[in-house]
């Protein structure tokens, strides 16, 4: 015996058959343009959440967390760097320390551990001693307190000149003095071309009469090479550029 479901559904499934051919006809005379969007909404929905609202200004852009990362690095080496109270006394201590710490010093007194050749891949942690790590950390901190310091941070330098710093490091090795701005990427040269172009990194600095502070730059650059860059030569080069304060 036939029941009330079985008859609902036998009506439904003729109503379907002729309710699906009405739309293929009344479809078929759309524009295919038309049905191609109609199909991309129905597979590619437009997300429900708004776009994101661009910041009215930088204060309101979110932290990423490479540059949460940055900045407390910041702030510790500034700490770092008012602990010292460096002025033109100690810079010359650091800069006749420094001088003294060449590369096969460094191997002789242990800080270096079979380290590999000079212009091969960077020196890691692996090939430094504790004390080869507190070196290149005080290094690194020199040179950001020379570069970018001031008396709030600790640096009492009577800074009466511009300088500028250009320093020329292979690409990849960049980033072990991340806190210098690049500026562009060098020429390819024969040796280097065409896997690993050089960049540029560029800054403009205060010096004092005595010119301790190139000489501090230049000593810092010295040894982070020998313990971390790795190059046979890192070039550098110093040039004035006017007198007066730095903006």
């Amino acid at each position: 015996m036939t029941t009330i479901e079985e008859i609902i559904r036998r009506i439904r499934d003729e109503m379907d058959v002729e309710l699906r051919e009405r739309a293929r006809r009344a479809l078929a005379e759309r524009p295919r343009d038309w049905l191609v969007e109609q199909l991309l909404d129905r597979v590619l929905p437009p997300s429900d959440l708004p776009p994101p609202r661009p910041p009215a200004d930088a204060a309101e852009r979110r932290e990423t967390r490479a540059e949460r990362i940055e900045r407390i690095e910041r702030i510790e080496r500034v700490e770092r760097i008012r602990g010292w109270g460096l002025d033109a006394q100690s810079l010359a201590g650091f800069v006749g320390r420094y001088r003294r710490l060449s590369r096969e010093r460094l191997e002789a007194e242990g800080l270096l551990v079979d380290p590999p050749p000079k212009g091969s891949e960077l020196i890691g942690p692996a090939h430094r001693s504790a004390g080869a790590e507190e070196l290149l950390r005080e290094a690194k901190d020199l040179l950001y307190a020379l570069l970018f310091a001031d008396e709030e941070a600790g640096v009492h330098l009577d800074r009466v000149e511009r300088a500028l710093l250009t320093v020329t490091v292979p690409r990849a090795k960049a980033h072990t003095i991340g806190f210098l701005p690049r500026t562009a990427v060098a020429p390819e040269d024969g040796e280097r071309a065409p896997h690993a172009p050089d960049t540029l990194l560029q800054v403009e600095y205060g010096e004092i009469p005595e010119e301790l502070v190139g000489n501090g730059i230049a000593a810092c650059l010295r040894l982070i090479n020998n313990l971390e860059i790795n190059e046979p030569v890192l070039y550098a080069r110093m040039e004035h550029v006017g007198s007066g304060a730095l903006e």
